[in-house]
């Protein structure tokens, strides 16, 4: 009898330890949720796309040291679609970018200026955290190899450049603030610059892991990219042309 009792007890005992476990991996797993494409209140999964435009609400500047700028004041999307996702897995966007209206500054520059338009390689975002604080990031970098772009230089006779050309390379960081004006159905995309952590966290498969942001570079040096876009969905109308949806979206955590 007593044998019996004491099978029982740990019977009991193992029951408690394992809820105990699952209890303890279903709330890891939430607080490693992954950040996902929600439109209307409604996942975007895996396989789905929407369209998404955009444009400058602040010039946009590539700097290194002083030494050479690049400004530009118009700023949209040739293409642009946000990435669906699974449970488990961040949501991702595939972009190409056009900068027009552009000027070159810094010493060594006189008389100076650059191709246009500036239309950059096929890039891949992705939603990120940052590493203490899980703040929502998005990392953007070339969806194949390492060059964002090939920046070209020429100069108005009597003028000089600096360089003749430039390749951005490397990965930048953005952070996402609501739009007051339109609440919930636009965003703004603000580049960090220098304030771009050298870390950051990627969830994937409710798995969280530490990446090293690769720095950007340009000039022959590490850069810093500055400047604010305006986000919305979009669809393609009768023509097959992109105008903007009034629609309410988010890119979630929970």
């Amino acid at each position: 009898m007593q044998s019996s009792r004491v099978r029982l007890m740990l019977v009991a005992l193992f029951a408690v330890f394992a809820f105990g476990a699952v209890g303890t991996a279903v709330a890891q797993a939430t607080e490693e949720e992954a950040p996902y494409w929600s439109i209307e209140g409604t996942r975007l999964l895996a396989n789905k796309t929407h369209y998404i435009t955009a444009k400058a609400v602040s010039s946009f500047v590539l700097a290194k040291d002083g030494l050479t700028s690049v400004t530009c004041t118009v700023v949209s999307l040739k293409e642009g679609v946000l990435l669906g996702s699974e449970v488990g897995f961040e949501g991702k966007n595939n972009e190409t970018i056009e900068f027009k209206t552009c000027t070159v500054a810094g010493s060594g520059n006189s008389k100076c200026t650059v191709e246009e338009p500036i239309v950059t390689n096929p890039i891949l975002s992705e939603l990120v955290y940052t590493k203490e604080t899980k703040n929502l990031l998005t990392l953007f970098k070339p969806a194949t190899g390492a060059v964002f772009v090939t920046l070209k230089f020429k100069a108005a006779t009597g003028g000089k450049c600096f360089v003749a050309e430039t390749q951005v390379e490397g990965e930048t960081l953005s952070e996402r603030i609501e739009d007051k004006e339109n609440p919930k159905k636009s965003y703004i995309l603000r580049s960090l610059g220098s304030e771009q952590p050298e870390e950051v966290l990627l969830v994937e498969n409710k798995i969280s892991k530490v990446v090293k942001v690769a720095p950007l570079r340009a000039f022959g040096g590490e850069s810093t990219l500055t400047g604010e876009a305006l986000i919305l969905l979009a669809k393609k109308n009768a023509k097959g042309e992109l105008e903007t949806e009034s629609k309410e979206w988010s890119a979630l955590t929970v």
